[in-house]
């Protein structure tokens, strides 16, 4: 009986675990905090949901690291974030752009697009929703972008 009842906390606690996740600041960069774009110019967000493979969390997070190191320097980006489970295999990111040309050109670079590729491997499922708002209305909470995702996703599903 005592090993029954450690085993039903365990998978409790793996439970509630798996619904954990970490969420990374929204940093808000030079270019959007420098007064150049009217606070009602139309920002790109690009909104990600990706599921990695099991046994694919280290690639996954290591394509995701030099995305992540990268991205700051992008010309045209005005804010970032990223979050993901502790323990599960489900990544966001959040990036807002000047616009679709800024956005489209960080697709294009090196790092990313090699990510991307790797990621044919390493992820078994990927989102991508893109919405226009003002600048003045960055960063968006993390409840509107993961329900936006989920929305996209029972799109698909159907």
């Amino acid at each position: 009986m005592k090993y029954f009842l450690l085993a039903i906390f365990v998978l409790s606690l793996l439970g509630f675990l798996a619904a954990c996740t970490y969420t990374a600041p929204y940093r808000l960069t030079r270019l959007a905090k420098s007064g150049s774009l009217a606070p009602d110019h139309p920002v790109i967000v690009t909104i990600s949901g990706v599921e990695h493979k099991p046994g694919q969390r280290k690639a996954f997070f290591r394509d995701t690291r030099a995305v992540l190191s990268e991205l700051p320097r992008q010309p045209g980006l005005l804010g970032y974030s990223y979050k993901f489970q502790l323990i599960g295999n489900k990544a966001w990111t959040q990036t807002a752009w000047v616009d679709e040309a800024a956005r489209d050109g960080f697709a294009k670079s090196r790092t990313h697009r090699a990510a991307v590729q790797n990621s044919r491997q390493t992820s078994q499922k990927a989102r991508f929703v893109t919405v226009t708002r003002p600048l003045s209305s960055l960063p968006m909470s993390w409840s509107e972008a993961l329900e936006r995702i989920q929305k996209s996703d029972e799109r698909t599903d159907d």
